[in-house]
């Protein structure tokens, strides 16, 4: 009896291997027989079950956008914990700005993708509006965060917020290029960075 495959289940496995091919190999060396090689598949299943290597692209930037905001998500749960005063704000700001650094294995492989399709962007079209898109989504996060802080009065006064989105936007997109190096970076010195810019946002007296 022939064994049944779930297609979703598939193409999700296909897309793990050209994250882990990009990410080990760059961008220009996932093509579909080195990400057929990864998933322990034929050439032709994985043109089955994703098309082209085009659109094998598009899966893994679609992935890689689910996976950003899946973790965003979950942490609009904890806004309640913080109303309750059960968890505090700086604690959430944190959590939720570190979802963008590579702190851990997952992390480090979605920024070393993520940074192989900013490079290949500037050199071929095709890439530009992926990369595009999760850089204006990564802008608007770092601005609603900083808006919902400002409006719990957890801001310093006289900041601009515009200003000190793009700035904290600039920051961990250098923490993050380090990180991806480990001996320029550890991860707890890009966390020990982070918070030093935080304490430079917030009041004082935020918990």
């Amino acid at each position: 009896m022939p064994k049944i495959v779930d297609p979703e289940q598939r193409r999700r496995h296909i897309v793990a291997a050209v994250f882990r091919v990009i990410a080990r190999d760059g961008a220009a060396h996932a093509s579909l027989r080195s990400i057929a090689a990864e998933a322990e598949l034929a050439i032709g299943s994985v043109r089955h079950y994703c098309g082209s290597q085009q659109e094998i692209r598009e899966m893994a930037i679609e992935e890689l956008t689910r996976g950003f905001e899946a973790r965003f998500r979950a942490h609009l749960g904890d806004l309640e914990s913080v109303r309750a005063g059960e968890l505090s704000r700086r604690v959430l700001l944190t959590r939720i700005l570190e979802e963008f650094l590579p702190l851990d294995r997952t992390r480090a492989d979605e920024a070393a993708v993520w940074l192989e399709f900013w490079v290949a962007a500037r050199t071929d079209e095709e890439f530009a509006p992926y990369v595009t898109d999760l850089r204006r989504g990564m802008r608007t996060i770092i601005e609603r965060t900083l808006t919902r802080a400002a409006h719990a009065g957890a801001l310093r006064h006289g900041l601009d917020e515009d200003l000190e989105a793009d700035r904290l936007a600039a920051l961990l997109d250098g923490l993050t290029l380090r990180c991806l190096e480990p001996e320029s970076l550890s991860t707890d010195r890009a966390r020990a960075a982070l918070g030093r810019h935080l304490d430079e946002l917030l009041r004082p007296e935020t918990p």
